[in-house]
């Protein structure tokens, strides 16, 4: 990770001579440059939080070494220009996945992208954030939003840059979150989660890297984005409402919080935190799925991430016996990988992220905060989010909130 002022804003920045002096910093070129660029657009090229563009590079003076290992096309991401970008700097979400890149991607158990190099204007401690986080969460929600609102002035005023070169994966066949996926590949993704989770799962090295937010640091901050979104919800789409949708929608006004750090109480491991189809892709000769788009990563329990894949990857024509099989399968995964979870336990857990799913993405889309993409994104989202009012019909809220589980 490079520390400079000299840092593409946007994808047009993007020069030669920086992607040249990228590439040696990481080690990747010695004797040889990066000559001239071309870039081309990666699917839809803008994501919720980024811009991402393939560059392909042409180099001079190579040595046979160099000409083996210097990459022939990569995947630059750098922060939307939209107003995504207040909100993803305000969370620290860039600074978040290159530090992913740098400290966790070369001992992931599970494949994800070759990082070739990364860099940023400014470098903050991850410990004065995760306090200030702290600190936050215990004021009153009222000040939260005032602090949120002054947050997102200063960023407004004052942006900073990253750039994030990692490999280009257009080659595998890319998840689509609209499209859905085959029964197989459901499974050989909820195998990779529970892959990963083994290999965090309360680990001591986890707890110690405190740039990755622990999940309920946040929870008032959410509360805050849930109270002030929900009324325009059930304003916009109560006519598509239930009595006892609108009752847990209520429920979650009073408890959001309380439900929040309850389940933040769970053991701990590394959570993707956009566990989706348009953040996966498949390695079909390896068969192997490769994961990206690491922004959003937490430590919380595994099952945030069983809840959160479910929850976007299932139609609403997949009944609970198929939701009962896949959290069957994942536990089944974590024994296999030498993790003990009791079926009871895992059950509480996945019905609470599967709430805590309701929490958390519709202030995302209702809260204001996010430009989502009229044509794709906004329909994709919100008939998300009454797919899961729709699972969580059977779930009693205040029970799960009381229930004592087994360790």
């Amino acid at each position: 990770m490079i520390v400079e002022d000299d840092v593409p804003f946007s994808v047009g920045e993007l020069t030669a001579e920086w992607l040249s002096r990228g590439l040696h910093s990481s080690g990747l070129l010695h004797e040889g440059s990066v000559e001239k660029i071309e870039l081309r657009t990666l699917g839809d090229q803008v994501g919720f939080n980024g811009e991402v563009v393939i560059v392909s590079p042409t180099y001079s003076a190579l040595n046979v070494a160099e000409s083996k290992t210097a990459p022939k096309s990569l995947v630059l991401k750098i922060p939307t220009a939209s107003k995504n970008r207040i909100l993803g700097q305000t969370m620290g979400l860039y600074e978040k996945e290159i530090r992913f890149y740098r400290d966790l991607q070369p001992i992931m158990n599970i494949r994800t992208p070759k990082h070739y190099c990364s860099a940023l204007d400014i470098a903050d401690d991850p410990d004065v954030i995760l306090e200030r986080m702290q600190g936050m969460n215990r004021l009153p929600i009222w000040v939260i939003r005032g602090i949120m609102a002054l947050a997102g002035w200063i960023v407004t005023g004052n942006p900073r840059k990253y750039a994030l070169l990692i490999e280009d994966l257009s080659e595998y066949r890319m998840g689509d979150q609209a499209k859905g996926c085959s029964d197989d590949d459901v499974k050989n993704i909820i195998s990779t989660l529970a892959q990963m989770h083994a290999q965090f799962w309360d680990s001591k090295e986890l707890a110690e890297m405190t740039w990755i937010s622990p999940y309920a640091v946040v929870s008032r901050m959410m509360q805050m984005r849930y109270l002030q979104s929900v009324g325009r919800f059930v304003s916009e789409e109560g006519g598509n409402l239930t009595q006892d949708q609108r009752e847990m929608l209520n429920w979650l006004k009073a408890n959001g919080i309380a439900l929040t750090e309850r389940f933040g109480e769970e053991s701990a491991t590394l959570l993707h935190g956009d566990c989706r189809l348009d953040n996966i892709c498949f390695d079909d000769k390896a068969n192997q799925v490769v994961v990206f788009d690491w922004q959003t990563m937490q430590a919380g329990p595994g099952a945030a991430d069983l809840a959160y894949f479910i929850s976007a990857t299932l139609s609403e024509e997949d009944g609970e016996d198929r939701v009962n099989a896949l959290i069957e399968y994942y536990l089944e995964a974590l024994n296999l990988h030498g993790v003990t979870l009791r079926p009871k336990q895992l059950r509480w857990q996945y019905e609470a992220g599967m709430l805590l799913m309701l929490h958390r993405l519709l202030p995302a889309i209702y809260d204001g905060n996010m430009d989502l993409n009229a044509e794709r994104g906004l329909p994709l989202m919100k008939a998300w989010l009454m797919r899961i009012l729709k699972r969580l019909t059977p779930i009693d809220p205040q029970r799960l909130l009381e229930a004592s589980i087994p360790r």
